[in-house]
């Protein structure tokens, strides 16, 4: 392996770079960005760290091969490790904000163990600062094989790993799952809760429509918690095998009918759970001639510009920012890495201890659902203000 790493931090900040990019409009005073790559196994990839005020930059790790140029796997990266940070801070976590994306190779959905190998190198060329993850694209076995080149990794099993400092007669049940998607899951629909009854004033949400975007493992989860709760649900996905699985899972009748835009469908409450930039220009008008009332959902950076939480706001639809409605991963992760290295400082995090500090992600957004009808905000403003806060007031102790 040739693994040529570069810091572009400085490249960045003063708007210049010897890459195909030039500094992009989503650099918000990150701490550190490196460019990774090796031509022999073609391998790229790019790492940032936001801010390290609370504690080493944990965020996941991004394979892409769709990305059609540096600027947009730049873009991604600053803007993931920036809500990172922020997810991290609302979350009440002793950690920071960094991401790492890799630019596939056309046509590739995973990345091969070279390239995992060669991710692990560049995440211990930052000794520490950063800390990775699974994210879209890789999956606890690609991190494990990343962990061979370097500790700095989270959402690892703990008994393969831990086995000598795990606690004497822990059950296995009470082991916490290294996948971080069924906590993310759990986390968005206490989210979702919390803001049908806060907009609907409903404590349940049986018999209200939920229209969702996307079937991935998270949203396979989440589905089921919502359907238990007798919701209606109608799911699209652009996957053939997604689509069989919707209608394994739930019946024909919950599977969008292709060619429907199901932001256009009659719902109340409307479930990102694919890509980001949903929320956008041309498609709040479909939301609100849909009815919808809610938008709660996993899929990261939802909105495709600040301005459209304003837009939604005005609307009179409530959005759950989704930073802190798809917490809980990283809360899960974060808290198995905390005690995985200072195990005899930090309580064990059992799997029904994680389960309870999800769950009040839904306190978490009532109180920012409150606030910002108090200060005349939309409510992602006020999600970053009580990150901020969180951050900005370690710093000030730290001084």
């Amino acid at each position: 392996m040739t693994l040529e790493i570069e810091d572009i931090t400085d490249s960045l900040a003063n708007r210049r770079s010897d890459l195909r990019f030039r500094a992009h409009v989503d650099y918000d005073d990150h701490e550190k960005v490196i460019y990774a790559e090796d031509k022999d196994i073609g391998f790229r990839a790019f790492i940032a760290v936001h801010n390290t005020a609370r504690g080493p930059a944990l965020g996941g790790c991004r394979y892409w091969s769709r990305y059609g140029s540096d600027e947009e796997a730049i873009s991604d990266v600053l803007r993931l490790s920036r809500g990172m940070t922020y997810k991290n801070s609302v979350a009440g976590l002793a950690l920071g904000g960094g991401k790492s994306v890799i630019i596939g190779k056309p046509g590739t959905r995973q990345p091969s163990a070279e390239v995992m190998q060669a991710l692990g190198m560049a995440v211990n060329s930052l000794g520490g600062l950063y800390v990775s993850a699974e994210d879209v694209g890789t999956s606890v076995q690609h991190i494990l094989i990343a962990r061979g080149r370097t500790p700095y990794v989270a959402g690892v099993p703990l008994t393969a790993l831990c086995e000598e400092i795990m606690p004497q007669g822990i059950e296995s049940q009470a082991v916490p799952n290294p996948d971080p998607s069924p906590y993310t899951a759990y986390g968005t629909y206490r989210a979702i809760k919390a803001a049908a009854r806060h907009r609907l004033g409903v404590e349940n949400l049986a018999g209200l429509t939920v229209t969702v975007k996307g079937y991935g493992h998270v949203a396979q989860v989440l589905c089921r918690y919502l359907a238990d709760e007798g919701a209606k649900l109608l799911i699209s996905d652009i996957t053939p095998q997604a689509c069989r699985q919707i209608v394994a899972d739930f019946g024909p009748e919950t599977l969008l009918a292709e060619g429907r835009e199901i932001m256009s469908v009659k719902s109340d409450i409307y479930v990102p759970c694919a890509l980001g930039g949903d929320i956008n220009d041309g498609t709040i008008p479909h939301l609100v001639l849909a009815g919808v009332k809610v938008v709660a959902g996993c899929a990261n950076n939802q909105l495709k510009a600040p301005q459209h939480a304003d837009e939604l706001r005005r609307s009179n639809i409530l959005y759950a920012p989704d930073y802190v409605a798809n917490a809980g991963g990283v809360i899960a992760a974060g808290l198995q890495y905390l005690w995985m290295v200072k195990p005899q400082m930090t309580e064990f995090p059992t799997h029904q201890i994680i389960m309870d500090r999800v769950a009040k992600i839904g306190l978490t957004l009532e109180q920012i659902f409150v606030r910002a009808e108090a200060a005349g905000l939309n409510t992602a403003v006020v999600a970053d203000q009580q990150g901020r806060e969180g951050f900005v007031q370690r710093l000030a102790k730290a001084a």
